[in-house]
């Protein structure tokens, strides 16, 4: 059995994903290779609603970057809304760039509250059961000036996005079916049961 390395994130998600997220316990030593992909916090054959693994954060290496994503539910109903709430840790020695929304006005300081989606730091796309794309899909998108900021040794990162369950460009909801979440150019991915 291997030894375990405790990798602590901050709570600021928890409260919004109604998760408890405090802790993730990782293998030791593994090579990175072992690391890539998609692991649960959870042992049951039941869908997840949070997953981490290892990934490249803009210009941070995949080697020492550790992100969760959780999601409060894979079942919506009329009115209901996704949330995906993520986290980003840099496990490394040596900080690393990431890419964030300015603070007020441009060229000031970049913010620490990050978003999921078209203009975040973290991309998700909702998908069809045909795996075509109905979120966000084309749209015309007004995005905020972004620039690069600093993720530390040691230090998280986290921010927020939502759906709807509208297609884009309308307030129409899509068809009741099966779709996929696909978090971070397919590195996460969550079944999503929209009801009628």
């Amino acid at each position: 059995m291997r030894p375990h390395k405790l990798v602590s994130f901050s709570a600021a998600a928890s409260a919004a994903s109604g998760l408890v997220l405090a802790a993730l316990v990782l293998p030791a030593g593994l090579p990175a290779a072992a690391h890539s992909g998609t692991t649960t916090t959870h042992h049951s054959s039941a869908p997840k609603l949070d997953a981490v693994g290892n990934v490249k954060f803009w210009e941070c290496p995949s080697k020492t970057t550790r992100m969760l994503v959780a999601v409060n539910t894979l079942t919506l109903h009329p009115g209901s809304t996704l949330d995906i709430t993520f986290i980003i840790k840099n496990t490394g020695t040596k900080s690393c760039n990431y890419t964030a929304p300015y603070a007020g006005v441009a060229p000031g300081p970049t913010s620490t509250t990050l978003q999921a989606g078209p203009c975040g730091s973290v991309g998700y796309a909702i998908a069809n059961s045909r795996g075509h794309e109905v979120w966000p899909g084309p749209q015309l998108v007004n995005c905020p000036a972004l620039g690069f900021a600093q993720l530390a040794p040691g230090a998280t990162v986290s921010g927020t996005g939502t759906w709807n369950q509208d297609k884009p460009n309308t307030s129409t909801r899509v068809p009741p079916g099966k779709y996929t979440l696909v978090v971070d150019n397919k590195h996460f991915s969550f079944p999503i049961h929209v009801s009628s």
